[in-house]
């Protein structure tokens, strides 16, 4: 079980799923990875974890906000007032913050000179992501934008180095990609724009989508839900369980090879292999 419990400034240390639709949300993707969302804050913001493991956040749709879903990804910053200043200087626009999330640390939010939403973590403690790197779980984020080279020099300007793999696309966000099961144990064929999927069409895609949402939970109290209708395998998410065909299924909708759309919109992807 691949544990992370330290980030340094520019990795993608976190990531959440905004949504109109929390109880849709849950069935989806609780059926497809096995994840469980424990309640955090009154605010209807809840943490994912499995195996009680923390993997990301899910959180309500702000009052007004278009409906459908997205994923944000945001990256640790040791000082969250400099990375808000240099995002200005360097041809961002922040969107929100910095604003507290509870005891937990800070999130500022803001829009890349590429145009995709990113957000941006300064934690009370190291922990983001604790759980990473195998199915399930967050194994990659990547940037998808249709002028990557605007990415990459802002990115660059910020942390001295680019986070991520960009990729470029005629969609614009960054994307988180979790882990699927053994490329033996996968669905087998199936092209682009087939019914089924296979472990060929599980990598990083090339195409993209993401809005700004809210950030991370804060504390408060607690309960803890598992949605129903896991995926077949271990536990409900072993390592056969998790498939391209699996999402499908669940009502997912491909884009490209190893990127989907979940029912309301949300863009994610599913890589397998070696973590």
């Amino acid at each position: 079980m691949p544990r992370r419990t330290a980030y340094g400034p520019g990795t993608p240390c976190w990531v959440d799923h905004i949504t109109v639709d929390l109880t849709g949300a849950k069935q989806f993707y609780g059926g497809l990875f096995g994840w469980e969302f424990t309640r955090e804050n009154d605010r209807g913001y809840h943490l994912i974890t499995l195996r009680g493991e923390i993997i990301g956040g899910l959180g309500p749709s702000p009052m007004g906000m278009t409906p459908g879903s997205s994923w944000n990804v945001y990256l640790a910053s040791k000082d969250l007032d400099h990375t808000r200043t240099e995002v200005g200087r360097l041809g961002g626009r922040v969107v929100m913050g910095p604003v507290p999330a509870g005891e937990d640390g800070r999130l500022c939010l803001a829009v890349d000179p590429s145009g995709a939403a990113v957000g941006f973590w300064e934690g009370g403690r190291d922990e983001g992501v604790v759980l990473v790197d195998e199915p399930g779980a967050l194994c990659a984020c990547e940037l998808h934008t249709a002028r990557p080279d605007s990415a990459e020099e802002f990115y660059r300007g910020l942390y001295g180095d680019v986070p991520a793999v960009i990729r470029s696309s005629s969609r614009t966000g960054w994307v988180p990609f979790f882990g699927i099961g053994d490329a033996e144990n996968t669905e087998s064929s199936g092209g682009s724009g087939s019914d089924e999927g296979s472990a060929a069409e599980v990598s990083t895609g090339n195409a993209g989508d993401g809005e700004t949402g809210q950030g991370t939970g804060n504390s408060g109290s607690t309960t803890t839900e598992t949605a129903s209708g896991n995926a077949e395998g271990s536990g409900g998410t072993g390592i056969t369980g998790i498939t391209v065909a699996a999402a499908l299924a669940a009502g997912a909708r491909r884009l490209d090879s190893g990127l989907f759309a979940d029912p309301l919109g949300g863009v994610f992807g599913l890589t397998g292999g070696n973590y």
